[in-house]
């Protein structure tokens, strides 16, 4: 790559960011996790940072120079684009697990809430798919697999299959089950969870397990994210010149601070709200069931 001269300005009119759709947190780790994990150990970096200030500084760089993604392969045909422009999902991933290190640990009354939605959806999926294999619509191994799974992590297990083996056939499915979206989707939701917090003999994972796995995924995501901005401040060298500090901040700057930021670290705290809010919805709702089964006995005793 040419080395851009420190006087060089950017004088074309970049169009507006394309729309892009924002994905789940969840999701966001679900599709680098195996980047992540592929990273040998002797590479990893550990993460010391400020994970929000690093979200809130990646995305106001991608947006700052990458506005016009055409323009920039043109520019720099071997400079890995793609890898630059998911560096907004890849900040979302890793505040993501971030807040998994300091979450509570999951209550018996969260988790017998979610296996109760995958059992009532299990069993009649199930079935159902036993019938379409059996008409050569689904794999027979695949659903015979599935109904040999027993216990509260097979249970799981069967859920995220279930979910994907009729995702993956949705075209020859179609008008051939009842099921819709949302069933699928509250599937597959309540059954990634129980995965995330039961071990393969279905105990509650222990805190402290949950805590390592999550801070050595942060670390890999964090170096993943490290590499990624390098190409980013390339960027925005070759089109500012010395301008691109300001442009392209770096992970931990807290020196250009601006609304965007703020707005993008506030944007970040909806990590914490995916991790926690259905389990704080489904407490107070069994807390307040209690307090309307114990006041008919006072009245009794009274």
């Amino acid at each position: 790559m040419a080395k851009a001269r420190t006087t060089k300005k950017d004088t074309g009119k970049a169009p507006a960011s394309p729309p892009t759709t924002q994905r789940s947190y969840r999701a966001c780790l679900e599709r680098f996790a195996p980047e992540a994990l592929a990273l040998p150990e002797r590479e990893v970096e550990v993460c010391r940072a400020d994970v929000r200030i690093a979200f809130a500084n990646v995305k106001q760089g991608v947006q700052a120079v990458c506005s016009d993604p055409a323009r920039v392969r043109k520019a720099l045909p071997e400079l890995p684009l793609d890898d630059v422009l998911a560096l907004p999902d890849l900040g979302r991933a890793l505040v993501f697990v971030s807040t998994r290190i300091t979450a509570k640990p999951a209550s018996a009354r969260e988790i017998e809430a979610k296996l109760k939605i995958v059992a009532e959806l299990r069993e009649p999926m199930l079935l159902v798919a036993e019938t379409l294999a059996k008409r050569g619509l689904l794999p027979k191994e695949v659903v015979a697999e599935i109904r040999a799974g027993t216990g509260k992590y097979d249970m799981a297990s069967d859920g995220m299959a279930l979910a994907h083996l009729y995702e993956e056939h949705a075209e020859a499915l179609r008008g051939k089950h009842p099921f819709t979206r949302e069933e699928f989707a509250a599937l597959q939701e309540a059954s990634e969870w129980l995965l995330d917090n039961l071990t393969p003999d279905g105990a509650r994972r222990p805190v402290a397990r949950q805590r390592g796995e999550a801070e050595m995924m942060r670390d890999r995501l964090w170096t993943l994210m490290v590499r990624r901005h390098v190409d980013l401040r390339k960027i925005g060298y070759y089109f500012h010149g010395d301008a691109f500090e300001e442009m392209t901040p770096k992970l931990q700057s807290r020196v250009a601070r601006s609304t965007a930021q703020a707005e993008e670290e506030a944007e970040a705290e909806g990590a914490e709200e995916e991790i926690e809010e259905e389990g704080a919805e489904e407490e107070i709702e069994e807390e307040e069931a209690d307090d309307e089964a114990e006041q008919p006995a006072e009245a009794a005793s009274s």
